[in-house]
């Protein structure tokens, strides 16, 4: 398989292969979290829609296949990926496909047989969510006792039973877990297991309306209260990445999130939102460039790579272009300097 461009149809279409593909397996969740609430029923999907089934997963995996380089990473998420009963038959299809796959997950579902699942299946990288070493502040967040524990045990697991898979850890930063995120810093540097370590800013939680200032409302009790803190926070971060540390998240981006904390209603970048490359598709088919946006279809209507070429998505790109909003895309997943 070509290792650069898998049929490239045109120049302009050449131009715009996606950069970031995230495939939205499911809805649901184990955990009550304080900053997700994929564990409620979803406002955005009407109970009657039903999710697409694995042989449409698979499908839209050859659809993408047929214009995205030959080393093209999916990420796949939720809720919690790991709740569905065929995620490693999908990541095996899509391995044998030639693409890198990810998942992200809160790992508290993951013993030894699915740790061996996930080194038969080619995984190639896994994304834990751990916010705190502390026991207690993590497992409160994350809604159930017993999270945190769940989490190194998992680690050791998968270091153990997939040692083809490499290990990634998320954090948040936000109020309760501030006074922690060096440790964490420091703690992953030192853990031979842990390949790299995100950090993400704070954002609205998931299921919930966008609303403007949603951090001053019912969630205020994530955002951090004292902005010359984070400043010290972040730019220990950013000193610590100067010196190798294992932080995923380039400088440019950790600068970022400290413009974004200062006034979050101020965009943060000085280049245009990258999101017009990257390809979203929820647990019912539809697919998206920006969830912000207008849909550019669904896989039961149309193959993903004529919905990439179409004229709707052409004017949505010129839409993302224009848009000056900080979200979760923008900062977190798909930062681009």
């Amino acid at each position: 398989m070509d290792s650069k461009i898998i049929n490239p149809k045109s120049e302009l279409f050449t131009a715009l292969l996606p950069t970031f593909c995230c495939f939205s397996i499911c809805d649901n969740c184990v955990l009550h979290c304080q900053m997700c609430f994929k564990w409620k029923d979803d406002i955005f999907i009407k109970q009657d829609q039903k999710a697409l089934t694995l042989e449409d997963w698979k499908s839209c995996a050859l659809s993408l296949r047929e214009f995205t380089p030959g080393d093209f990473l999916i990420n796949f998420g939720g809720g919690e990926v790991l709740m569905v009963p065929w995620i490693f038959e999908l990541i095996y299809f899509c391995h044998k496909l030639k693409f890198r796959t990810n998942i992200a997950t809160n790992g508290f579902l993951i013993d030894e047989d699915m740790s061996i699942k996930m080194h038969k299946a080619g995984l190639d990288y896994i994304l834990i969510s751990l916010d705190s070493l502390n026991e207690s502040t993590h497992d409160t967040l994350r809604g159930k006792p017993g999270v945190y524990k769940n989490v190194i045990r998992a680690i050791d697991l998968v270091n153990q039973n997939a040692k083809n898979v490499k290990i990634g850890i998320c954090s948040i930063l936000m109020e309760p877990t501030l006074d922690g995120i060096i440790e964490l810093a420091e703690w992953a540097q030192k853990n031979e297991k842990i390949e790299l370590i995100y950090f993400m800013a704070l954002m609205q939680p998931n299921n919930t309306h966008p609303e403007q200032n949603w951090y001053l409302g019912d969630f205020n009790r994530l955002w951090p209260k004292d902005f010359k803190k984070v400043e010290q926070v972040v730019d220990q971060l950013i000193h610590l990445k100067k010196k190798g540390y294992k932080i995923g998240d380039t400088i440019a981006q950790l600068e970022a999130f400290k413009s974004y904390f200062l006034n979050p209603g101020t965009y943060v970048k000085k280049s245009s939102c990258n999101i017009n490359r990257a390809v979203h598709i929820s647990s019912i088919g539809d697919v998206f460039m920006c969830y912000n946006l207008e849909k550019l279809g669904n896989l039961r209507e149309k193959s993903l790579n004529n919905l990439w070429e179409s004229d709707l998505a052409s004017g949505i790109r010129l839409k993302i272009k224009d848009c000056k909003q900080n979200c979760h895309f923008l900062l977190n997943c798909n930062f681009e300097d």
